[in-house]
């Protein structure tokens, strides 16, 4: 479990503030909020690249500035908003990236490591995408190779930064489905921040909104609380 309590979210000014949370294994939870008010590095600071201006965060019990980065990496994936494709970079090497917690000293591949990529590109619908550069693949395609590459990690909690900003609508439903199903299944915890709402409110999520008035994380329970911030 993700507990924060008394946080500042910020970079050299303060972006929002956090009172009391608890993100638990087992759900998918959803951050909103209005274009820059701070949600990128709310995600940022979960994943420890960003301290918080004020207060701790505690995953598992133990204080986050606790962990060492490859700790952390093998517990918490991230899944930025931007990817970049990389050429000569096939996507099953991509993918093995996900798997570098894995891997012996000089990176070979076991067995396991192998078929747990060709499992993650089969739950993706990405087989076809093997042996094609990264450089090569449409924005879509790349995002739906990174959160497979997030899932290949095997962490506890994945954290996705707009995972569904650059798919068709029948990709976007298939990735909260496949979200929604990982994290029942594999007992994992699921944190995304998205503007995709009318059909991410489809979906048995919780629901936090970081509301303008106050600059504080508040969960909510309907929609009419997001029509209420983004229509004043």
């Amino acid at each position: 479990m993700i507990t924060i309590k008394d946080i500042v979210i910020g970079f050299d000014n303060d972006l929002f503030a956090i009172d009391k949370v608890d993100f638990q294994k087992g759900k998918v939870h959803v951050v909103t909020g209005r274009n820059g008010i701070g949600k990128s590095a709310f995600l940022r600071t979960l994943t420890g690249i960003l301290e918080p201006i004020k207060g701790e965060i505690v995953l598992d019990k133990k204080p986050l500035g606790k962990y060492s980065n490859r700790e952390i990496s093998s517990k918490i994936s991230f899944v930025h908003s931007i990817q970049n494709g990389v050429s000569f970079l096939s996507v099953d090497a991509y993918l093995m990236l996900g798997r570098s917690n894995f891997t012996n000293m000089i990176g070979i591949a076991s067995e396991i490591d192998l078929k747990a990529i060709e499992k993650a590109k089969s739950i993706f619908g990405i087989d076809h995408l093997s042996q094609k550069y990264t450089n090569q693949l449409s924005s879509g395609e790349l995002q739906l190779c990174a959160i497979a590459k997030a899932y290949v990690q095997e962490t506890e909690f994945i954290l996705l930064d707009e995972p569904t900003a650059h798919l068709d609508y029948q990709n976007k439903k298939k990735v909260y489905e496949l979200l929604k199903q990982i994290s029942i299944d594999q007992n994992k915890g699921i944190i995304i921040s998205t503007h995709d709402l009318d059909l991410a409110f489809k979906f048995p999520f919780e629901f936090f909104l970081i509301k303008e008035s106050d600059l504080k994380l508040h969960k909510i329970d309907g929609f009419s609380a997001i029509e209420n911030e983004f229509n004043t």
